[in-house]
């Protein structure tokens, strides 16, 4: 479907919403982009490539921005620690659908992932079926699946079993799951086991030690090899050193992401070619 009569389509489903605010809508914001206004705030999609060790660009994770008014500007965080419930929920599935338009406005998007952050409750939602349009989203946008990460974060407290669930039914559709944070609350691998995701991304706080401390080098070795005999892919994110670069490289790391690699921006990188830095990571 042309994206013009795509937007509209979403529109109209967005006026007809229960309890629907009557300026919430996605527009085209030149030729450059899609924006979506929701509540009387504009929000943009902006993406961070990561990279694997060749170098080459192979997924670019999707982040709200929100549009400053007035040079005042506010945190998609704050935002979303605000709003209430149902807002909460309103604002992350419009979120997915605006990142979804504006990635298949970049050059080259059929060579790359697109990247989706949610939360467990999130997930669980998108698996049973109640935000049904984001699948015809991506099915009207010609976006696969099998392109796209479910990025969820797991504390390691809720209910292993109901998360392990939506995670199998997820993989079963064909989407790829990773996931995000591990390491932040709990380095617990068999329950990483019993999840089974295709992906872990390890958490900042293991990365930042790892760059100056021996001890924390062993142990993110240590952890990345357990992981990998799980068959499960693992990205280093936070990387904003060559430092923090060279220990991940060491331990084992897949896939790398962070300020040293690229900062989230409007426009991807040419997906499936070299970094622009020309990083050397084969060593």
């Amino acid at each position: 479907m042309p994206q013009p009569d795509l937007i509209r389509h979403l529109n109209a489903r967005l006026r007809a919403r229960p309890g629907s605010e009557g300026d919430d809508h996605f527009e085209l914001a030149g030729v450059r982009e899609v924006q979506a206004h929701f509540r009387g705030r504009i929000f943009r999609s902006v993406f961070q490539p990561q990279i694997r060790r060749g170098g080459e660009v192979i997924c670019h994770e999707a982040f709200l921005q929100v549009l400053a008014r007035d040079g005042v500007g506010a945190s998609p965080q704050t935002i979303f620690e605000q709003a209430g419930d149902d807002d909460a929920i309103a604002l992350d599935r419009m979120a997915r659908k605006l990142h979804v338009l504006n990635f298949v406005r970049q050059r080259g998007w059929q060579a790359g992932l697109l990247a989706l952050n949610l939360s467990p409750e999130a997930l669980l939602a998108l698996v049973d079926d109640r935000d049904g349009l984001f699948e015809a989203v991506l099915a009207d946008s010609g976006l696969l699946p099998r392109q796209v990460v479910l990025e969820v974060a797991d504390h390691g407290f809720e209910d292993c079993a109901s998360l392990a669930a939506a995670i199998a039914r997820c993989r079963g559709r064909g989407y790829r799951v990773a996931i995000d944070n591990f390491g932040r609350f709990s380095c617990d691998i068999e329950r990483l086991e019993a999840l089974a995701p295709d992906i872990v991304k390890l958490d900042r706080c293991l990365i930042g030690h790892a760059g100056h401390l021996g001890f924390a080098r062993r142990v993110l070795a240590e952890l990345c090899a357990e992981v990998r005999r799980l068959g499960i892919q693992l990205v280093s994110q936070s990387i904003e050193s060559r430092q923090q670069l060279q220990a991940a490289m060491a331990s084992g790391v897949d896939i790398f992401q962070g300020y040293l690699i690229g900062r989230p921006a409007p426009l991807c990188l040419p997906l499936g070619q070299p970094a622009a830095r020309g990083y050397e990571l084969s060593a």
